[in-house]
């Protein structure tokens, strides 16, 4: 758990933030059906995985979950030790689900989401599906695939939200550092990858 006053800047950006954000706007350019999303209820929400390909055998063994908690900006960090821990994450990623207005995702809609529903029905859990989903890659390309070469995350961090990230892990190298942490055990392994979900988190 890592919490953050709404003063904090990621970037150029204070976490404050959180409390103007033009729902009503936001959820017509992400072509959001229904009803307004409380933003004091947000879920963000960023997964870390054993394949980038998704299917039944892909298993998000790290996902980072950010929401607002009074003056404070929350991430929590749920994590599988080991695969026969997947029961234990989705349970504690459920209640999380459930207090929420809508999820926040960056590209989400095509693997993060998918991927977690997946998992909580071959888990025997019920996925929340009604609850609205929020994908800021489709309103980041139609505000600013006009300005810069793509509107890849580390490429909007860097120009619209001032952050630089050193020496940050690869997405692409994740699923064999995983892997290796099984054979190895050191925490040290994956510190990189914490801090890389943590630092999606934030910057969604």
């Amino acid at each position: 758990r890592h919490e953050w006053p709404l003063h904090h800047r990621h970037g150029r950006i204070p976490l404050e933030g959180l409390a103007q954000v033009p729902m009503e706007l936001l959820g017509r350019l992400a072509r959001l059906d229904g009803p307004v999303p409380e933003p004091t209820r947000l879920l963000f929400l960023d997964t870390e995985t054993t394949g980038l390909a998704g299917g039944t055998g892909t298993y998000a063994f790290l996902v980072g979950a950010g929401w607002r908690e009074g003056d404070r900006f929350v991430v929590m960090q749920y994590f599988m030790r080991d695969l026969d821990e997947e029961p234990a994450l989705l349970a504690a990623l459920a209640p999380v689900l459930e207090r929420a207005s809508a999820l926040v995702t960056f590209n989400g809609g095509g693997f993060d989401v998918p991927l977690l529903e997946t998992r909580f029905v071959l888990g025997r859990r019920r996925w929340p599906a009604l609850l609205p989903h929020l994908d800021l890659l489709r309103p980041a390309r139609r505000v600013w695939a006009a300005c810069y070469d793509d509107c890849r995350l580390a490429t909007l961090e860097r120009t619209v939200l001032g952050v630089a990230r050193e020496a940050d892990v690869p997405g692409g190298l994740i699923p064999t550092l995983y892997f290796d942490w099984l054979g190895v055990r050191r925490a040290s392994a994956l510190a990189g990858v914490f801090a890389h979900n943590r630092d999606d988190v934030l910057s969604l």
